[in-house]
Order: C-alpha cells, then sequence, then structure tokens
C-alpha cells in the first residue's frame, strides 16, 4: 500500500484494485479514451486552467460539492506555484515525495468540514467516504483493505478520499467503470455549478454550512447515467434557491435601515435614543431592529411602507449572526 501512495505504479495498482473488487488491471494508454479528461492530462499543465478538474476533484473527495469560485482560482494558482502534476493520479503519488503537495492535500483532508463529513472509527470512516465519494457502500474486500492501510499507518486519514476516488478512476472492473463514469459526471456538473457563479449575488449565496449541504445534495444525485447537459436546470434551480435563501450582507441591511428607520432613528433628537445612522448603532441596536421588525411594531404604522421581504431580510440577517 506504501508503493500504491508513493508511487502509483501499475503493478501495485493491479493488486490494490483487485482487493477493491476490480479484477481487472488499470489503463493502459490503449485503454485512455475510457479514462477522464482529468485523468488524461499530461505530466505538465500548461495553465492555471488545466487544474480546474483537478481541484473539483478534491473538493468532491473531500467535501462531497464543487468548489467555489474563489477556492476554484486559488487552489489552481497554488498549484501552478508547485509545479503540482494536474492528474490526480500523480498527484496522488505526490503526496509522499512533494513536502507542499503534502501541505496542500492535508488542508483538505485535516478540515472541519471533510472531518464533519468522515468521522468514526477506520471503518465508519471509509464506508463515509465510499458513500460520498462514489454514491455507494464499500465491497467487503475493498473495505478490508482501505481499513488495513489506515491500521498500519500507510495511508492517513489526509489522503484517504484522493487516494479511493484515484484508484476508483483506473479501475477497469465493471464497478469500477461505473465509479469513474459516476465521478466524471459529477465534476462535470462541478465545473458548471461553478461556472454559474457569474455574478456577486451568487457567488456571495454559495457561502456558510447551509448553502453547502444544499450543494451537496444536489451533487449526491448525480450518478453515473445522468445527463449532465439536462442536469444544468437543476444547478440553475439550486443556485436560485441559495440566492433566495442567502445570508443579507450587512451592506443590505444598512441600505433597509437607510430607507425606513432614519427618519426617526438618526441624529440627537432620534427616537427613544436609538441612533441607526452609523454601522455601530445599527450593530449595537440589532436585538431592537431585530424584535421590532419581526414583530412589525416598527417602523411605527409602517410609515415608511418597509415590506415583507425588507421584514424577512434584516430577520435571516440578525438570526444568521448579524454580521
Amino acid at each position: 500500500m506504501s508503493t500504491l501512495i508513493k508511487t502509483i505504479t501499475f503493478s501495485v495498482l493491479a493488486i490494490a484494485l483487485a482487493a477493491c473488487g476490480g479484477g481487472n488491471s488499470p489503463e493502459t494508454a490503449a485503454q485512455q479514451p475510457k479514462m477522464a479528461a482529468s485523468v488524461r492530462l499530461g505530466a505538465q499543465a500548461s495553465s492555471a486552467t488545466d487544474y480546474y478538474p483537478l481541484v473539483q476533484q478534491l473538493y468532491i473527495s473531500y467535501f462531497g460539492r464543487p468548489a467555489d469560485s474563489a477556492a476554484l482560482v486559488n487552489f489552481a494558482a497554488q498549484m501552478v506555484q508547485l509545479d503540482a502534476p494536474p492528474g490526480i493520479r500523480d498527484l496522488t503519488g505526490a503526496y509522499d515525495s512533494n513536502a507542499s503537495i503534502k501541505t496542500l492535500i492535508d488542508s483538505f483532508g485535516t478540515s472541519a468540514e471533510s472531518a464533519a463529513l468522515y468521522s468514526g472509527d477506520n471503518e465508519a470512516f471509509v464506508t463515509a467516504i465510499f458513500t460520498n465519494v462514489l454514491g455507494r457502500s464499500p465491497a467487503a474486500a475493498g473495505k478490508a483493505f482501505w481499513i488495513g492501510a489506515l491500521d498500519a499507518g500507510t495511508l492517513t486519514r489526509a489522503n484517504a478520499s484522493l487516494a479511493i476516488m484515484s484508484a476508483a478512476l483506473v479501475n477497469t472492473s465493471d464497478q469500477g467503470l461505473l465509479d469513474a463514469k459516476l465521478i466524471n459526471n459529477r465534476v462535470t456538473v462541478s465545473q458548471a455549478f461553478t461556472s454559474a457563479l457569474n455574478s456577486d449575488t451568487r457567488i456571495n449565496a454559495y457561502k456558510g454550512k447551509t448553502a453547502a449541504a444544499t450543494v451537496r445534495a444536489m451533487l449526491a444525485s448525480v450518478g453515473a447515467t445522468t445527463d449532465t447537459t439536462a442536469f444544468n436546470t437543476t444547478v440553475e434551480a439550486t443556485i436560485n434557491t441559495l440566492v433566495a435563501n442567502a445570508v443579507p450582507s450587512f451592506a443590505t441591511i444598512s441600505g433597509i435601515v437607510g430607507q425606513r428607520c432614519l427618519s426617526c432613528h438618526s441624529g440627537g433628537g432620534a427616537q427613544a435614543g436609538v441612533r441607526l445612522d452609523s454601522e455601530a448603532g445599527i450593530r449595537s441596536n440589532a436585538q431592537q431592529v431585530y424584535s421590532q421588525v419581526v414583530s412589525r411594531s416598527m417602523p411605527l404604522g409602517n410609515a415608511t411602507g418597509m415590506t415583507d421581504a425588507e421584514r424577512d431580510l434584516v430577520k435571516r440577517w440578525f438570526e444568521a449572526g448579524a454580521n
């Protein structure tokens, strides 16, 4: 197994994949058309965009969701700086031989989000990875193989998701080909999702645990037989849901306060001494603003015409932490 992690040689992969239930040898050059475009990339990348499929694979492996726009660009830029291999097999092989690449991969594997998805003892941990990455439970032999590697210390938890996905992409058994198709479909959908985050409103909507959980559920519905072109309708619907449920920014709340509240709550004559004509004033009175707005007590008689949508924005902003 240590050889699998360090060098990913074809001969050792054949043994590893047989243990995972794949009876065939890994892909050879003659069989490459069956492999994902991201796996077919050469040893060198010509630009940061060559790394985009790989970054999506990392996000799928460790978080079960697509990368956000900034992360996609930032991680690709880091890989350019590290001269990292753009293919997942070579990246897995570089994990033990390149300290900088190891640190980058570990930042995924040791993150709080990944730890929340993959926890428990080694059996529960491996089962969770298979469920999230491949949409199925591991076969008995495969589960024993990966648990044994973790127990022996030849595979780290930080690298496990990457190693399991990498092995799945070169397994030419019937199940392996289905697994690879599922992964490739999820990468395609992830690319479409991130590309569709094409405005500040959409980008900002894909933040926080609730948004991540929503998109994770969307991606989990993608299987080996999914029509990824038709699935763009689901991508759009999911993003629209995120936008509708997004936590408003302080700038949005400040704008509502400015339009609906300042006629009574500004300057030295502010009613009840509650001044909302500054950021500090809004933040220090956030609880009172929330309770008065949600209870519809203020604006008094709704003289300034605060809408139900604006009241909902104030409610969501405060209940999400009033940041």
